[in-house]
């Protein structure tokens, strides 16, 4: 397997995060990275795979507590009254006492010296965290090539509201040129009324123009999380960064190690080989160690005691004064009394340690058919894992050639498009001085109109394709990716 970086517990903890910010939801003016940092913490997506690893991570922490020693203080009061109950040793001539009482306060420890079942439970529950882990990686990752991929978008749309607006001028520089031209008979009247039907087609074109931004800004902030009201920063010129200098193999062995989509089919693939292994630990020895001290104390027993003290000692002095009585004259030593029960007693404590080996001479098949299905796993998910590998290098290939591809379009794109303006203009020179007719300007706005859009198109495709790549290394910070810089 290609070395890579381990997702730990303590990573798949700081990728939970400290969970939606409480507040206002409608932040303000942000750009494409805030835009991104704010999905990730508030995108509803991304809240559900948290709370996977946040399942995972409880399961893990209670299985891994098997492992060690429990420590526990017990305070317990046992109360018993009977009458004339044989109980359950009367064969043996016991009788249980009518009315018994006893307190116990104690420390008690069990711990599994050894229990293989345990410890396989708890490195399959780690390996669960480190799957879902690099899901939510995964899933990080595509909320931020999404988001961003709309917020360049919002970017796209604005900005061809601004060509509409621009249209829109133009148009309305030819009416004007073919209402001057109309009075002085140079055209006729039809033109200056084509011209005022472009102004009108143009002014509804700005229109719809601006709803749909006003719509992709909504589904913005509502992809995000964050409240409808939210604006955002968006650059009046998209940025353009610059093609990555690093050679592709260079970069398929960086995703190679970071790749979330890795990690995760290596962690599932190291589960599927615990749950094989879980299979034999019935054949395994179990050592458990026991203890506990404290103090035990019967105050039932303490009254009776004290009782038969008390008569014991009111029958020596009985005795004593009927001996003084029978013989006067006879100086009888007087009789030593019993002292009183003290109450309470020495600590007590114990140990044990059980170890148990079982062996099943007949299990009818059904081990051999849980290490068929376990292995059959196993083979599954190894081919899941260099799946994931091969999908990586297919990745990045794919996205250091769209990188390419969008930047020599964008390169033709802005060629197009300074071309296309410098035909308008002249074409607006041209009509203005009579030598062309409407159609023909009319249709070289039309030409440059198409060719700035398809230049903002190839700008934010190039910037998408851009962030994709990056995206594809799988950074720590899908945040950083975001941010158009140089590679």
């Amino acid at each position: 397997m290609t070395a890579r970086a381990p997702l730990t517990i303590a990573l798949a903890v700081a990728l939970l995060g400290a969970g939606p910010a409480i507040g206002e939801r409608a932040p303000q003016n942000l750009d494409a990275p805030s835009a991104v940092r704010y999905a990730l913490t508030h995108a509803p997506v991304l809240l559900a795979r948290e709370a996977d690893i946040a399942g995972a991570i409880s399961t893990f922490v209670q299985k891994r507590a098997t492992e060690y020693p429990s420590i526990a203080g017990q305070l317990q009061n046992q109360i018993a009254k009977s009458s004339n109950l044989s109980g359950s040793f009367a064969e043996f001539g016991i009788a249980p006492v009518g009315n018994f009482s006893q307190n116990t306060a104690q420390v008690l420890s069990s711990y599994n010296l050894y229990n293989g079942s345990a410890q396989i439970a708890a490195e399959q529950a780690k390996r669960m965290i480190e799957n879902a882990s690099g899901q939510l990686r995964v899933q990080q990752e595509t909320t931020a090539l999404g988001v961003s991929t709309d917020f360049y978008n919002l970017a796209a749309l604005r900005r061809a509201v601004t060509l509409d607006e621009n249209d829109v001028a133009y148009q309305q520089q030819l009416l004007d040129a073919a209402r001057a031209q109309e009075k002085v008979g140079r055209i006729a009247g039809v033109d200056a009324l084509r011209a005022q039907v472009a102004v009108s087609r143009s002014q509804s074109t700005l229109v719809q123009a601006r709803a749909d931004e006003a719509n992709a800004r909504d589904a913005l902030a509502v992809e995000i999380g964050a409240s409808t009201e939210t604006t955002f920063a968006v650059p009046a010129d998209l940025p353009e960064p610059s093609l990555p200098r690093a050679s592709t193999d260079s970069l398929i062995a960086i995703a190679k190690v970071n790749r979330p989509e890795v990690a995760a089919a290596e962690a599932t693939l190291e589960a599927a080989r615990l749950g094989d292994a879980a299979i034999d630990t019935d054949l395994r020895p179990t050592v458990q160690m026991t203890g506990a001290f404290g103090s035990q104390v019967s105050p039932t027993n303490y009254v009776v005691e004290q009782e038969e003290i008390n008569a014991q000692n009111a029958a020596a002095v009985a005795n004593y004064n009927l001996e003084r009585q029978l013989f006067p004259g006879v100086n009888f030593q007087a009789p030593t009394l019993v002292p009183a029960v003290t109450r309470g007693g020495p600590g007590f404590w114990q140990f044990g340690i059980t170890s148990t080996f079982t062996v099943p001479f007949i299990d009818y098949g059904t081990r051999a058919a849980n290490h068929r299905a376990a292995r059959a796993q196993i083979a599954s998910a190894q081919a899941s894992y260099q799946v994931a590998v091969d999908g990586v290098v297919r990745d990045v290939r794919a996205a250091v050639r769209n990188v390419q591809a969008a930047y020599d379009k964008l390169t033709l794109a802005k060629a197009s498009a300074q071309l296309a303006r410098e035909s308008a203009r002249i074409a607006q020179l041209q009509y203005r001085n009579g030598l062309i007719s409407f159609t023909d300007v009319t249709q070289t706005e039309q030409t440059a109109l198409s060719a700035e859009n398809d230049l903002v198109a190839a700008r934010v495709a190039y910037i998408v394709s851009d962030i994709r790549l990056r995206l594809t290394l799988g950074p720590s910070d899908p945040v950083v990716a975001a941010s158009v810089s140089n590679l």
